[in-house]
C-alpha cells in the first residue's frame, strides 16, 4: 500500500511540476527565475536562513519583483511619465550604460565591488574547480550563468559548499540592495 501511495504522490508531483514550468513560460517577469529553478521543491538552503530581510530581497530578485530598473522601468511613476523601453532602463549608480538587471546587480555593477569581493571569495572556494579563474567565467555568458545558478539557483554543488554559496548570496543581496536603494532615494531623488 505504501508503495502505491508513493507512486501516486510522485505522479501528482510530476504533473504539478510540468504545469508549473508551463505557467512560468507565460510570465515575462520570471525570466531570471526560469534560469535558476528547474525543480518544484522547497529550497531549504535559503528559505530557512535566519535573516528574514535577506530572504525577502533574494526572493524578490529571483522572482522579478525587485526595485532594479529592469522591472521598475515597466511602469510610469507619475501621469507625466512614460514606460521606459528596455534599452532605457540603465543603471543610475555606475553610469556604465548597462541595463540594471539581476546580472548587472549581482555580477557587474562597480558600486558593489567591495561587497561582491566577499561573495566571490566564497564562489572561488566552493563553486570553481582549482584551475578555474572567476574572471574567465565572468567573461562569457555560460560562466556568468553558472555563477548565478551557484548563488541564487540550483547549484551543481551540495552540502556545506551549497550552503556557503547561498548564504554569501543572501548577505550580498541584502547589503547591496540596501546600498542601492539608499543612493537612489537619497542622492538621486528617484523612486526607482
Amino acid at each position: 500500500m505504501k508503495e502505491f501511495e508513493r507512486e501516486i504522490r510522485d505522479k501528482i508531483h510530476s504533473k504539478e511540476e510540468i504545469e508549473w514550468k508551463e505557467r512560468m513560460l507565460t510570465k515575462p517577469k520570471l525570466r531570471t527565475y526560469r534560469t535558476l529553478k528547474h525543480t518544484l521543491e522547497f529550497e531549504q538552503e535559503y528559505l530557512s536562513y535566519h535573516d528574514r530581510q535577506a530572504r525577502e530581497v533574494m526572493t524578490r530578485i529571483r522572482g522579478g519583483t525587485h526595485e532594479l530598473r529592469i522591472e521598475t522601468g515597466r511602469y510610469p511613476n507619475t501621469n507625466k511619465d512614460t514606460r521606459l523601453e528596455l534599452h532605457e532602463r540603465r543603471c543610475l549608480l555606475c553610469m556604465s550604460g548597462e541595463i540594471e538587471d539581476e546580472h548587472h546587480f549581482l555580477l557587474e555593477c562597480i558600486v558593489y565591488d567591495d561587497l561582491r569581493r566577499k561573495m566571490f571569495d566564497v564562489v572561488k572556494t566552493d563553486l570553481l574547480k582549482k584551475e578555474e579563474k572567476i574572471e574567465g567565467l565572468l567573461s562569457h555568458a555560460d560562466g556568468r550563468q553558472r555563477i548565478l545558478e551557484g548563488l541564487l539557483g540550483e547549484a551543481k554543488v551540495e552540502g556545506e559548499a551549497a550552503l556557503n554559496l547561498r548564504y554569501a548570496a543572501l548577505r550580498f543581496c541584502k547589503r547591496a540592495m540596501s546600498r542601492r536603494n539608499g543612493v537612489v532615494l537619497r542622492y538621486l531623488d528617484q523612486r526607482t
